[in-house]
């Protein structure tokens, strides 16, 4: 090879170095190991499970305050009573899932999938729902305090009666929730 060719070799290797599309993040496997241990639930606060597949998995209780599920795969997951508060789970999947008395106080859930998914008594408390799909969700006694629904979708006037929200949430175009009562 000339000297030119080597240059331009060299430039070339340079550029597509570059360019190249970065890795998709994936979960740590120790964290992934961390929350699928039913004995001890309460070590996978601040836990890296991002587009972890955790589909059918029992979490019910979990804590996993500020964890990292987004991408991740929760789909037919039992998460009853699971402390979610602060965590990520941008574009994850929870199709058929049970929420029944999970917290997401602050959870970042947008793009999440909730269609099919059980809410009964979640609270969404300031969580960020842009772009999140509820078709079919069951929404008994969800409360709704300080959540942006506005771009959600697939919500119904039907689900939202039976959840409850304050004057800070924001709905789609035409749907309204009533009021939680205070005791």
């Amino acid at each position: 090879m000339t000297m030119h060719e080597l240059r331009t070799a060299a430039v070339c290797l340079t550029l597509a170095a570059a360019c190249a599309v970065p890795v998709a993040h994936a979960a740590k496997p120790q964290d992934v190991a961390r929350a699928r241990n039913v004995s001890n639930m309460s070590e996978c606060t601040h836990c890296d499970l991002t587009n972890a597949k955790m589909t059918g998995g029992f979490f019910q209780l979990a804590n996993m305050v500020s964890a990292d599920l987004s991408g991740a795969n929760f789909d037919g997951a039992n998460l009853a009573g699971a402390q979610l508060d602060d965590a990520k789970a941008v574009n994850a999947s929870f199709v058929y899932t049970n929420f029944s008395g999970t917290k997401l106080t602050g959870a970042d859930m947008r793009g999440a999938n909730f269609a099919n998914a059980w809410l009964n008594w979640t609270w969404f408390a300031g969580a960020k729902l842009e772009g999140a799909n509820f078709a079919g969700a069951r929404m008994p006694g969800t409360q709704l305090y300080n959540t942006d629904l506005s771009k959600a979708v697939g919500l119904t006037q039907d689900q939202l009666e039976h959840a409850c929200g304050d004057a800070s949430t924001l709905l789609p175009p035409g749907l309204r929730v009533p009021a939680c009562v205070v005791f």
